[in-house]
């Protein structure tokens, strides 16, 4: 009965990313990193649950814990989870949290017969879904599938690459011909040129131009790391649906709120990094290579850094990303339909 529970509790978490290590005598531990958290989980049933068991949970952690920096990460969090038919009468125990504060233990206990999770004094007993995972496990349930992984396979962001070139050739040629001022005059947003001329066309003209190199460097970074993603998850057509529209947004909003000059793919790429927050938020760090908290992060710090910098085209980030996020939130819903 537990190796057939174990077995299929396995099976979801690694449909959670979370990835099996090598173990000595046959104990299971699986690693998933969350940056900056590492976590470490370790398996064993009652019968094994010796003190050394727990010796060896307890140097795999602190040698786990010595490579944090390797693994990109600033905590580690180490769960271990004793199985068995029925509750144990031993009450757990748990090692206390490394004194600098970024090692921490978990102790869990987990009944089949009456599928009923505790936790040791003072530990939570709610951690990634692991306890959700538990009780699915115990009624035989499985992970709906997931296709955002199979859709992605065998499959090169062209349209991503292609937007990058276009940028860098718009910014390369005007500066080779030393026209770039005259350039950017014909191309940027401005107020007066989309209201003023009727030049509509500048809404979107102005999120391939950049004012120069650095420009264009600092919106690429963010374009190529998010737009590939995206692109892979949404396919072509979807994918610059998304990109344009996202600078469009941008483009008006950073119209009616400034109406200064202004040029730079910063709206469209804050759609894409608003987009990548919705898909963190929905189905972890595995797809984006960042979780949540990060992305939050990222994208708070991004959004306020405009605010400081004169000259910034701040209404544009915040046209961009909220549309972005709207905009991939709705085409994620369809595309389940």
């Amino acid at each position: 009965m537990i190796e057939g529970y174990l077995s299929r509790f396995q099976h979801l978490l690694v449909q959670k990313d979370f990835h099996p290590l090598s173990a000595p005598n046959g104990n299971g531990y699986y690693l998933r990193v969350e940056n900056p958290i590492c976590y470490l989980l370790a398996l064993q049933e009652t019968k094994d649950d010796t003190p050394e068991r727990q010796a060896d949970i307890h140097h795999t952690a602190q040698q786990l814990h010595a490579h944090l920096e390797q693994l990109q990460c600033s905590r580690l969090i180490c769960l271990s989870i004793t199985f068995g038919i029925e509750f144990s009468e031993k009450p757990l125990s748990v090692w206390d949290t490394d004194r600098s504060g970024t090692l921490h233990f978990i102790r869990w206990q987990y009944a089949l017969e009456q599928a009923r999770l505790s936790a040791a004094p003072g530990c939570p007993d709610r951690l990634l879904g692991i306890e959700k995972l538990l009780d699915m496990a115990a009624r035989g349930e499985k992970l709906p599938a997931d296709s955002l992984r199979t859709d992605t396979e065998g499959k090169r962001p062209f349209c991503t690459y292609a937007i990058c070139i276009l940028c860098a050739l718009l910014v390369l040629l005007p500066l080779l011909n030393g026209q770039m001022a005259e350039v950017l005059s014909r191309f940027c947003n401005s107020r007066d040129g989309v209201l003023g001329q009727s030049e509509y066309y500048r809404l979107l003209t102005a999120m391939f131009f950049h004012t120069g190199i650095g420009h264009l460097a600092a919106n690429s970074v963010y374009l190529i790391y998010f737009g590939s993603r995206a692109e892979l998850l949404l396919g072509k057509g979807r994918f610059l649906l998304l990109y344009l529209l996202s600078g469009l947004c941008g483009n008006l909003l950073s119209l009616v709120c400034s109406g200064y000059p202004a040029v730079g793919a910063s709206g469209a790429v804050f759609g894409l990094l608003g987009a990548m927050l919705v898909l963190s938020r929905t189905k972890g760090s595995s797809y984006v290579g960042m979780n949540y908290t990060t992305m939050l992060l990222l994208a708070f710090s991004a959004l306020a850094m405009g605010f400081l910098n004169v000259g910034v085209d701040n209404w544009a980030h915040l046209g961009g990303f909220f549309s972005g996020a709207l905009l991939f939130f709705i085409m994620m819903r369809v595309k389940k339909a």
